[in-house]
């Protein structure tokens, strides 16, 4: 393989990378995109209220104490 052959693959994987980029996502791609955003934003949430939960556990077993 001559280094010709090499940079013309490479130049080859950049343009598909660039159409790729352009490409605009399918629907099926968007509501998969859509779906995941919504579980990732439940799971802050829930993180969010653990972490409450679990300051107002500490605060009361404190003044138990």
């Amino acid at each position: 393989m001559g280094m010709r052959d090499r940079f013309s693959r490479a130049r080859a994987e950049r343009k598909a990378a660039a159409r790729e980029r352009r490409r605009t996502p399918s629907l099926r791609e968007m509501r998969a995109r859509l779906r995941t955003e919504k579980a990732e934003a439940k799971l802050l949430d829930t993180e969010v209220e653990i972490h409450r939960e679990a300051e107002r556990i500490r605060r009361d077993m404190g003044a138990n104490a």
